[in-house]
């Protein structure tokens, strides 16, 4: 059996173990008391912060493991950082 030079060019020596973990978005808030609100003159009154595509864990480092890296000349960038910060009155 002879082995074709297409076959013999199939290999696996250069997969990678491309896992990982990623925070997407996170959304925090807090609605104070009303004893509070009524201090101020609102009915009620709600902070809260929005984190987006927080943090990716992997062992590739300076590589983005949620993108094809097989070599293509395309330009793919990573989902940008956004953070928000808000504040709810009701009057």
């Amino acid at each position: 059996m002879s082995i074709t030079s297409a076959s013999a060019n199939i290999s696996d020596r250069f997969l990678i173990n491309a896992s990982y973990f990623t925070i997407k978005n996170i959304t925090i808030g807090y609605t104070l008391p009303q004893r509070i609100s009524k201090k101020i003159g609102a009915s009620k009154v709600r902070i809260y912060a929005s984190l987006d595509n927080l943090k990716t864990f992997s062992h590739l480092n300076g590589m983005n493991p949620q993108y094809n890296i097989g070599g293509s000349t395309t330009y793919i960038y990573a989902p940008s950082r956004t953070s928000l910060i808000g504040l709810n009155l009701e009057f």
